[in-house]
């Protein structure tokens, strides 16, 4: 990584051709996007999400029951993602993306006439909430991925090659197609670092609304996915550091506005500031599917078998997607080399990823759920892939090459496999070939 400013110059050939090649490669990700959102699938996070959407447009209240002798709210029932708060029950989903949604929900019944209580407009609204939410910020992560490398001045063909894999090489591919939070997360992580990065490094001008950008992208990333928030902090430590006044007047003021929205939700909504996944004891209301979980919720193993399961086991980030172990590999090259360009990030990257893992090591217990691979890390996966860099950038020899193409080619197997179908437990290739289910049996369709 070459870092700093230098004059503009006119673009090679190669640098033209190599960014038709990235213009080809997002557009390819919008097509997906497009074509690829789904319709109802009446699984556990649409119907928990959607019933707080049905009951904040219709009755103006976060709780998802009715009293007795109304009928219940649809979707509260197809759901175990659900909590009991002050004798309600509540979704256990963050709230500013159910906000959203309402806001979508209320623009699309006023123009278009579509109510969640007709079958036929339900799967129109899945389908656009699901492209704006879901998609709309997979792009961004393409879009503010490609813009962090030119930061560093990296090779066109680097650039190319992990643009592609960080959109089709990953669980980005297949999440981006079905409502979620995590991709949205990583869409607001990649926009709040590339700013960060920009600003601390001197690339760009400190103006003021590059920290207030840097402020809302980093200020949404924990009212999206809490434990990513360890990425931000760091990022913001970097600025505080190097501008302390502008980053708290700009950045901390800016970040403020969705932090309070986000606690303003909580409180109205359960009267505690704690999200409900920090009260244990909400879960355990009497008909609570997790009194006794099921499959994969019932799992109590030891936390080193957790732990190479969810890294290099039947789950893991890095048997699934081999491609980012280049990003630990330059991590490990990073702290061997004291004069390694961009040494600092990647190894404040990797610190924020390791506290990452322990977070969820020593806090679940399922891989997140009924998923394809473990979900809860796909914010970390653009980042690792940004901490690849140096590792392409230095690659001479065709074997390596030949690794790499093989690495790469495996992740994007498990990519499609993920696109194919994101949720459902035990259907990785991983659990078919060679380590068998996390429980019960490999889902039919997958013993071939």
């Amino acid at each position: 990584m070459k870092q700093g400013s230098a004059p503009k110059k006119t673009p090679s050939r190669r640098e033209r051709e190599f960014a038709v090649m990235e213009l080809i490669i997002l557009c390819a990700a919008a097509v997906n996007a497009v074509l690829g959102a789904g319709d109802y699938s009446n699984n556990d996070a649409e119907n928990s999400r959607l019933a707080t959407v049905y009951s904040l447009s219709k009755f103006g209240v976060w709780h998802i029951d009715r009293p007795a002798g109304e009928d219940p709210i649809p979707f509260e029932q197809g759901t175990i993602d659900k909590v009991m708060v002050n004798g309600h029950l509540l979704s256990s989903k963050p709230p500013m993306i159910t906000l959203w949604m309402t806001g979508e929900y209320l623009f699309l019944n006023r123009v278009f006439g579509w109510d969640l209580d007709d079958d036929a407009s339900l799967d129109k609204i899945m389908r656009f909430m699901t492209m704006t939410l879901a998609g709309g910020s997979y792009l961004l992560v393409g879009v503010f991925f490609a813009k962090t490398q030119r930061l560093f001045k990296t090779d066109p063909l680097t650039r190319a090659l992990l643009l592609f894999c960080v959109l089709f090489c990953t669980q980005l591919w297949g999440f981006a197609t079905h409502l979620n939070n995590h991709v949205p997360a990583a869409a607001m992580l990649m926009a709040s670092l590339y700013f960060a990065i920009g600003l601390f490094k001197g690339i760009h001008r400190p103006r003021l609304w590059r920290f207030a950008a840097f402020g809302l992208a980093g200020g949404l990333v924990p009212t999206l996915d809490m434990p990513a928030t360890v990425f931000v902090a760091i990022a913001g430590l970097y600025l505080l550091v190097k501008f302390p006044m502008k980053t708290i007047a700009a950045s901390g003021l800016v970040a403020a506005a969705p932090l309070l929205i986000h606690a303003g939700a909580l409180w109205i909504s359960t009267g505690d500031l704690r999200p409900v996944q920090m009260r244990d004891d909400v879960y355990l209301y009497e008909a609570s599917y997790w009194r006794n979980p099921q499959g994969i919720d019932a799992l109590n193993e030891p936390k080193g078998t957790y732990l190479f399961h969810m890294t290099l086991g039947r789950c893991g980030i890095f048997s699934l997607y081999p491609i980012l172990l280049a990003g630990m590999a330059g991590a490990v090259r990073a702290l061997a080399r004291p004069r390694m360009p961009a040494r600092e990030f990647i190894l404040a990257g990797a610190l924020g990823f390791i506290i990452l893992t322990a977070y969820y090591v020593l806090k679940t217990n399922n891989y997140g759920g009924e998923a394809y691979g473990f979900r809860w890390y796909i914010v970390a996966m653009p980042l690792l892939l940004l901490m690849a860099e140096p590792i392409f950038e230095t690659m001479r020899v065709r074997w390596k090459w030949l690794f790499a193409g093989i690495m790469i080619g495996v992740s994007f197997y498990s990519a499609f496999e993920c696109a194919r179908q994101p949720w459902g437990a035990n259907r990785e290739w991983t659990c078919r070939l060679f380590l068998g289910p996390s429980y019960g049996v490999v889902w039919p369709e997958n013993r071939k």
